[in-house]
């Protein structure tokens, strides 16, 4: 249920019309209404604008009470008063699709020309005519740059289509659950419902606005979609095999199951909110949709993007798996694009973008914080972000003595990959204190989050497969710091980060240290000590190094150590490092 904070503020949708607008299929439509609603208030540099992106069956009605009929927009969790899109902070903007039926020209407006609706007459329309439509109204509205466009599924293509197609008018694109193409299966159960539609009598060839809608195809095409949308498991969590209002099976063709009478359910809803001819040109339209083409590649296709990106996937999500959210951020990372990326937990698939607010929140909250920070940096006159982020930084971060020997080393300005970067706290202070473009790598996805939510650009990978992406020397500085000996394939890490830095800065754990020999000595079994407070069953370390092991390491690959700093009891260690020193920080160079 939405809460008081989500339902506090009643909107209004409001409406304009563009004079013309030419389509890909080469065909131009001529005062072509949009609907749209607002939240939140434009500050005085119009710098605090997000657009919302609607998926294939929402509308302009994102957030609070609509006072037409009294309900909560279809995103009303994630905007308004302190929520993820913050109406305190940020102006929001959300408008229905061209070819919809909420508001904005479809197939069924009428057409100015013949006074009949458009039906099937209506042009063929793609997402990059949507995301057009969707520039004419920001362009109306004085708005020259938004700070974000976002959306989930639908939402979050017409996100990559506005940084490839205005990569000048957005400052951050967030794409949830979403891909930068269309699959075969994608596009084989977008051709089922339009089938189940098109084969109702009542379709008509499009022509059935004086008559009797094709509601049976229709309810199909959406039973079919809503399918597609859950999940195994929570179909299993929602209905199992329970059978409805009855003992025994009825031995018909009515509806046995508690999940058969929910589809009917939900077709026959359908029906009555949603323009059959709208769902044969929008479900066009997402099939048509490929970031890639006119391009050499889908990375290239990047090549003019200027924004951040947040891109997030759910783990449930088989219409849109993981894998596409993926091949998205391989191509954003491949141009040295600044993107952050999670996969989140849920069991509600495809709909999860709708149901998880709670996670997303907390990551969008920080992203768009940290963006909005950069802007303000870069422009003295716009408003300053509130004075409390979600996750602060620790003041106290340079306590840890070998924290501070890795930040005496970068340069301010640089750029930096972290890998294994936690929760992103030392990226974190190198960002606000030295205000290096600051990235990172982890595989725990608790602390992807929370890195994210600090407002650095975290991608969830194992590090042993996270730099593939990256050009050679595309960072100042990679930094490995207390994960080393927590790698399978050390040397391959290592010659990966000389790869694509051109400085590793190395922090590890000195197994050479004189507790951890005590007490192997007196022990006989694996030494359990402060430094290595490990159960052997249970440790996270793989290769127990030394320093002496690393030194020899650097000479057999002719690293340069450029500088070596050692530190026991947070104080430096000068005499006898290998057997006095808890941790190690070395500063290494590849030849050449």
């Amino acid at each position: 249920m939405p809460t008081s904070a989500e339902l506090s503020f009643a909107v209004e949708t409001q409406f304009t019309t563009i004079p013309s607008l030419t389509l890909d299929c080469g065909a131009t439509l001529l005062n072509i209404e949009v609907a749209y609603e607002t939240y939140g208030a434009l500050n005085a540099s119009r710098t605090n604008t997000i657009l919302i992106l609607h998926a294939f069956s929402g509308d302009a009605h994102a957030a609070g009470v609509s006072k037409e009929n009294g309900q909560p927009g279809w995103w009303s969790p994630m905007i308004g008063p302190g929520l993820a899109f913050d109406t305190d902070r940020y102006f929001v903007i959300s408008s229905n699709v061209l070819g919809g039926c909420r508001g904005t020209t479809g197939p069924s407006s009428m057409d100015g020309t013949t006074g009949q609706p458009y039906a099937m007459r209506f042009p063929v329309i793609t997402i990059g005519d949507m995301v057009r439509l969707q520039k004419r109204l920001i362009d109306h509205l004085g708005i020259e740059r938004l700070l974000a466009v976002a959306g989930g599924s639908m939402g979050g293509m017409q996100a990559l289509e506005w940084a490839v197609a205005y990569p000048d008018s957005v400052a951050a694109v967030i794409p949830i659950a979403a891909t930068s193409r269309h699959s075969p299966q994608q596009i084989a159960f977008n051709e089922v419902g339009r089938q189940a539609i098109m084969a109702d009598p009542d379709w008509n060839e499009g022509d059935y606005y004086d008559g009797k809608p094709p509601a049976r195809g229709l309810a199909v095409a959406r039973m079919v979609g809503h399918i597609t949308y859950m999940s195994d498991a929570s179909m299993r969590e929602k209905f199992g095999r329970r059978l409805r209002d009855r003992d025994a099976f009825g031995f018909d063709f009515s509806a046995d199951f508690e999940v058969e009478s929910y589809l009917r359910y939900r077709g026959s809803q359908f029906v009555n909110r949603f323009d059959a001819n709208s769902y044969l040109y929008i479900t066009k339209a997402m099939d048509y949709f490929d970031l890639s083409s006119g391009h050499a590649s889908l990375a290239a296709s990047f090549d003019s993007a200027q924004a951040r990106f947040l891109v997030l996937s759910f783990t449930s999500d088989w219409l849109y798996p993981t894998y596409q959210s993926l091949e998205t951020v391989s191509a954003l990372r491949s141009r040295n694009l600044d993107v952050a990326f999670a996969e989140l937990t849920s069991t509600y698939g495809h709909d999860a973008f709708l149901v998880e607010t709670k996670e997303q929140s907390e990551i969008i909250t920080g992203f768009l914080a940290s963006v909005y920070r950069d802007i303000q940096n870069g422009a003295s006159n716009i408003a300053p972000p509130p004075k409390t982020d979600p996750l602060p930084v620790s003041r106290q971060i340079l306590d840890r003595l070998d924290y501070a020997m890795i930040a005496e080393i970068v340069e301010p300005g640089s750029r930096v990959l972290d890998l294994g970067c936690g929760d992103g706290e030392l990226l974190a202070w190198l960002r606000e204190h030295k205000r290096v473009d600051a990235r990172g790598v982890e595989i725990d996805p608790n602390k992807v989050r929370r890195a994210i939510a600090r407002g650095v650009s975290v991608y969830q990978s194992d590090i042993e497969q996270g730099l593939i992406d990256y050009p050679d020397r595309t960072f100042d500085y990679v930094i490995l710091s207390q994960t080393l000996q927590e790698m399978l394939h050390p040397l391959r890490v290592l010659r990966e980060m000389l790869r694509v830095g051109k400085n590793g800065i190395v922090a590890f754990p000195n197994f050479g240290h004189w507790t951890t020999r005590l007490s192997h000595l007196i022990s006989g079994r694996a030494p359990r000590t402060e430094l290595f407070p490990y159960d052997w069953h249970e440790s996270p370390n793989l290769h127990f190094l030394t320093i002496n092991d690393f030194i020899s390491l650097c000479r057999e690959q002719k690293w340069k150590v450029e500088r070596q700093i050692f530190v026991s009891a947070n104080r430096k260690v000068r005499l006898l490092p290998n057997f006095f020193a808890e941790v190690a920080v070395f500063s290494i160079r590849a030849p050449g």
